[in-house]
C-alpha cells in the first residue's frame, strides 16, 4: 500500500512537469517543496495514516500555489 502512495504521488508530480515545460520554470516549485516532499515520504513509510495525510495536504496545498492553481 505504501508503495501504491509513493508510486501515485511520483505520476502526479512528473505529470505537472510533462512535456513542453520549460525545466528552469518548475525548479522554484521542486526546490520550495522539496522538505515538504522528503517529510510526506518519510510519514507514508512511517505510518501511512494521520500523519501521511497532514504533510500530504501542506505538499498538496504548496503544489498548487506553485502551479497557480490556489483555492
Amino acid at each position: 500500500m505504501r508503495t501504491l502512495a509513493t508510486l501515485t504521488l511520483t505520476m502526479i508530480l512528473s505529470g505537472c512537469f510533462g512535456a513542453g515545460v520549460d525545466p528552469a520554470a518548475s525548479r522554484p516549485l521542486c526546490d520550495g517543496t522539496a522538505e515538504d516532499r522528503t517529510a510526506h515520504a518519510a510519514a507514508l513509510a512511517a505510518d501511512g495514516g494521520p500523519l501521511s495525510r497532514a504533510t500530504g495536504r501542506v505538499l498538496i496545498a504548496r503544489i498548487d500555489a506553485g502551479c497557480g492553481e490556489e483555492g
